[in-house]
């Protein structure tokens, strides 16, 4: 009878030790848990969302405007495609007398400048040599006459000309336009951005 009462006993008291043993492993884990949420809920989260410049429709237009005005004259009737940073359109100007095909080639031309962050007769070049595989992306036009256009080095559109006699002269209008534009760009401030905080930049047509 004791040998019985001594063996349930220590039946009880391994139960207790094992009991104690869990129990302690559990605090430990809820005690782990919690610190790991404490450390997430610590952690610093950005508050400030990211920001970008917008190319106001106002000076989109007045560069088109300008760009229409050089073109005519010398004597030229041209299409004029101006995209946001997308791709998306901001307006299209199409010249008296120009034909229908000038309207997505000038689209095309803006589009593959934004896209690349490049003049289009700098990657026509490229194309003649080093990446041939320019020419078969979708709704590019590797011609010149496409040109990007930033704001304090940030891309916020592109500008595309067609309908001159060629594309050398395409450029020359689109230059002209940034150029005749360039002072209001650089005095535009940041109420033009997506999102406005308290970082101004200057901006300027490149």
């Amino acid at each position: 009878m004791k040998e019985k009462l001594q063996n349930s006993n220590i039946y009880w008291s391994c139960g207790f030790i094992i009991l104690l043993i869990f129990s302690a492993l559990g605090v430990f884990s809820l005690s782990s848990t919690t610190n790991t949420v404490k450390a997430i809920n610590n952690q610093t989260v950005p508050t400030v969302l990211n920001t970008h410049q917008v190319l106001p429709l106002g000076l989109a237009q007045q560069l088109a405007t300008a760009t229409q005005t050089y073109c005519k004259d010398k004597g030229y009737s041209v299409t004029i495609s101006v995209l946001n940073r997308d791709g998306v359109d901001i307006l299209l100007a199409r010249g008296d007398g120009t034909t229908g095909a000038t309207v997505e080639v000038a689209r095309q031309k803006a589009y593959a400048a934004a896209g690349f962050q490049s003049p289009t007769s700098a990657m026509e070049e490229r194309a003649k040599t080093a990446n041939p595989g320019i020419i078969a992306i979708d709704r590019f036009a590797v011609l010149p006459g496409g040109l990007p256009i930033k704001a304090g080095g940030e891309l916020v559109g592109g500008i595309g000309v067609s309908g001159a006699p060629s594309g050398t002269i395409d450029e020359q209008c689109a230059k002209a336009g940034l150029a005749a534009i360039a002072s209001s760009l650089s005095n535009t401030n940041t109420s033009n951005r997506t999102n406005i905080n308290n970082n101004s930049s200057g901006i300027k047509a490149g």
